[in-house]
């Protein structure tokens, strides 16, 4: 499992321990937000790079490598997997080599819907899953189940599958290389978002001064 971690994701961490546990297992963790490039730059004093889960996604639709020869999707919405499914079928990969779910509210919760859609993807041959339902459920789910999915490589990719398809609008580039891509998908959901950005992100302040102060005294 790969995980893309931004400024939500550290605030989850410090309150979710299963969140926890899934990230530590993890295979690997990029830095998705720019706050954690800077923060990480300035930590280690050596070039840090972002890599996003558009990153992830993207250079798997535009060319499928070897570990991604069939694909499944457990997505939000089936008419993102299924543009998602004909891209990849443009690029080469042969019909039913991409398969996709789109589980119900609170799927994590239901242990029998959840064996299920584990057989699915095993059953399919799965080489690549790509989880776009959101964090923590995503991770947690498959570090709960990743011994009965087979053996996969797993992208947590969030609403980065939604963008994929063209469903949803990503930030310019001046927007995304100043930090500033939290408004501009502020203004896309801001209902939704709301609580996100104004009031649990501001967690994050505390957190990053808490871990420059315990750097400071080691």
């Amino acid at each position: 499992m790969i995980v893309t971690a931004n400024v939500d994701h550290i605030v989850q961490l410090s309150e979710n321990a299963l969140f926890r546990e899934a990230y530590a297992r993890a295979a690997a963790r990029t830095l998705d937000g720019m706050p954690l490039v800077w923060l990480a730059r300035k930590a280690c004093a050596q070039p840090v790079h972002r890599i996003t889960g558009h990153d992830l996604l993207g250079c798997i639709l535009a060319d499928p490598p070897n570990f991604a020869q069939r694909v499944f999707f457990v997505s939000a919405r089936q008419d993102a997997a299924d543009a998602l499914a004909t891209r990849l079928q443009a690029a080469g990969l042969r019909s039913g080599a991409v398969a996709s779910a789109v589980p119900p509210f609170g799927f994590e919760n239901d242990p029998a819907y959840s064996r299920a859609l584990a057989e699915r993807i095993r059953a399919h041959g799965t080489t690549l899953l790509v989880m776009g339902v959101g964090a923590p459920k995503s991770e947690i789910w498959v570090d709960r189940h990743g011994q009965a999915l087979g053996e996969p490589v797993v992208f947590c990719v969030g609403d980065a599958l939604n963008v994929a398809a063209g469903f949803l609008p990503r930030a310019p580039d001046l927007m995304q290389r100043f930090g500033l891509e939290w408004i501009y998908r502020f203004l896309q959901a801001p209902r939704r978002l709301f609580r996100r950005y104004f009031i649990k992100s501001w967690r994050f302040i505390g957190l990053a001064l808490q871990d420059r102060t315990r750097r400071s005294a080691n």
